[in-house]
């Protein structure tokens, strides 16, 4: 009896200190977010202080965040869109229109799993020297495609544990009926996976909002996204880590509780969507 109510205390005790765990790095840059730098740097650390929320202000409006949050915002939305748009008639195809168990489809399915374990950092000089020669680089555009080829193969992913096991006599039905290809996708399918579709925008706008590496070489100016904006803020010459981790703040907190208002919703659309 007491070994088990030793492992129970164990077992709490873990769980208090991963939960420390995972929240003290939130509060030291929301704490620091709202200190000068001299508070910043005190040692011992100052816990006590009159709050700087001029941090926040700066941020937003000298540093540019303001701007960056709505650069994100677009790329983020048009891409999870798009990639939403072409995944869906990608999966359909290789579960549907080709029967899931056949070669194509299996060799479609395993090229975009090998495209999703390639390192962004290994296609970045490609994506690079292409945009560059057509002059899609320094703006949105070409960062917008990248996101949206990366958004289309988790569309293509998700879709297709929904489409697997759809009847593929639905299907067959509605080609009998005299029903083309996109009639019976749009008509038939697509309604079936409306939680496919719902989960899919969310984890890509995810995707996109944290994306940092294609962002920092594909933009430049004042087409720059939020992480590349936060990380302008450190300098050779020094670094306001008070304007620097307000910036954090800010650009964490629309896709943290975007998050936590959709976190039913996602979980349900990931759970439901075909038919049992």
């Amino acid at each position: 009896m007491k070994t088990g109510r030793l492992l129970q205390a164990v077992r709490v005790a873990v769980v208090y200190l991963f939960v420390i765990w995972c929240i003290a790095p939130i509060l030291w840059l929301v704490s620091t977010s709202l200190k000068s730098d001299v508070d910043a740097f005190a040692s011992p650390p100052v816990w006590f202080f009159v709050p700087q929320f001029g941090n926040y202000a700066n941020a937003w409006a000298d540093g540019g965040m303001g701007h960056a949050m709505l650069i994100s915002a677009a790329v983020a939305v048009v891409s999870s869109i798009l990639g939403i748009v072409a995944g869906l008639p990608l999966a359909y195809l290789t579960t549907q229109v080709w029967p899931s168990e056949s070669r194509a489809s299996a060799r479609v399915t395993l090229a975009i799993l090998l495209l999703t374990t390639v390192p962004p950092v290994l296609s970045l000089t490609p994506f690079y020297r292409t945009f560059f020669g057509i002059g899609l680089t320094g703006n949105v555009y070409g960062l917008t495609i990248v996101h949206t080829f990366y958004a289309i193969l988790l569309a293509v992913l998700i879709f297709r544990s929904f489409l697997v096991n759809f009847p593929r006599e639905i299907r067959e039905a509605a080609m009998i009926d005299g029903v083309g290809e996109w009639r019976a996708l749009f008509l038939c399918i697509a309604p079936n996976v409306w939680g496919g579709m719902f989960a899919t925008f969310v984890l890509a706008l995810i995707q996109s909002w944290n994306e940092f590496l294609y962002a920092l070489v594909l933009t430049n100016g004042d087409n720059q996204t939020v992480p590349v904006t936060i990380a302008g803020f450190l300098s050779f010459f020094g670094t306001n880590w008070g304007r620097l981790t307000a910036a954090g703040v800010i650009g964490a907190l629309p896709i943290v509780v975007f998050a936590i208002l959709v976190r039913k919703h996602m979980a349900r659309g990931l759970s439901f969507g075909g038919v049992k």
